[in-house]
């Protein structure tokens, strides 16, 4: 064998490992990708969710002033407080 084709062939194998190691790098990066977009996907609706109990107990609350209330409220804030916490969790884990 010549030496030129020797390193033809250690060009070849150093570009395929690349190759496998760019393609590893790659499939690391997607599922961390797709791993906080579904984290964000929760906040967002944990965040919905509060919204939806908190405008309720607002609305029943300048309707009826008192009485049912507090329950909305109360769901409405451990909501609120989880989807804060989800988002506290997304944002410590990506550092």
């Amino acid at each position: 064998m010549s030496v030129a084709s020797e390193t033809g062939a250690l060009l070849v194998a150093l570009a395929r490992s690349l190759a496998t190691v760019g393609a590893g790098v790659l499939v690391a990066s997607g599922r961390r990708l797709a791993a906080t977009v579904a984290a964000y996907l929760v906040v967002g609706l944990l965040l919905a969710v509060s919204l939806a109990f908190l405008t309720l107990s607002a609305y029943r609350a300048i309707v009826a002033s008192v009485g049912d209330v507090y329950g909305p409220l109360i769901v409405g804030c451990f909501y609120l407080v989880a989807g804060l916490t989800a988002a506290l969790i997304v944002l410590l884990r990506r550092r």
